[in-house]
């Protein structure tokens, strides 16, 4: 009986100062998650840009087995961490690659044309001419 009466000696003696305790370490539990959710997902997205590089992109792209999904992650990380100045011919390969693989869809044009064509208008004609060659290949 000592190890129980040493417990109970932690444990509010009121209801009401009871109910509070407990939503305080609800509180703080909650809380604690939620740091190490946000620590987990900011060294998550530091090691996705460390090892991203456009040629990885253009690896998703070749391969037959990529799906849909795959290649709006490719246009979507080419977007947030790349740009056309940097590597103009890779980045070209990586649209024609994209837009003309066999698992392509309607979600993947209307990302190019709505987010990567009036991101690069410097490169639209061109740009342009690979949507248009992408579309007229069905």
């Amino acid at each position: 009986m000592d190890k129980l009466d040493f417990l109970e000696n932690f444990l509010p003696s009121s209801a009401l100062f009871y109910i509070a305790y407990l939503f305080g370490f609800f509180l703080f539990g909650l809380l604690l998650i939620y740091l190490i959710s946000k620590l987990k997902k900011e060294d998550a997205i530091e090691n996705i840009s460390k090892k991203l590089s456009i040629d990885e992109l253009i690896k998703i792209a070749k391969n037959p087995k990529s799906t849909q999904k795959d290649l709006l992650f490719a246009l979507m990380a080419f977007n947030e961490h790349f740009s056309i100045e940097q590597d103009k011919q890779k980045s070209f390969e990586l649209f024609r690659l994209v837009l003309n693989h066999k698992n392509r869809n309607k979600a993947l044009f209307d990302y190019f044309h709505g987010n990567i064509l009036p991101k690069n208008l410097k490169f639209k004609d061109e740009l342009d001419k690979l949507e248009k060659e992408a579309l007229d290949r069905d």
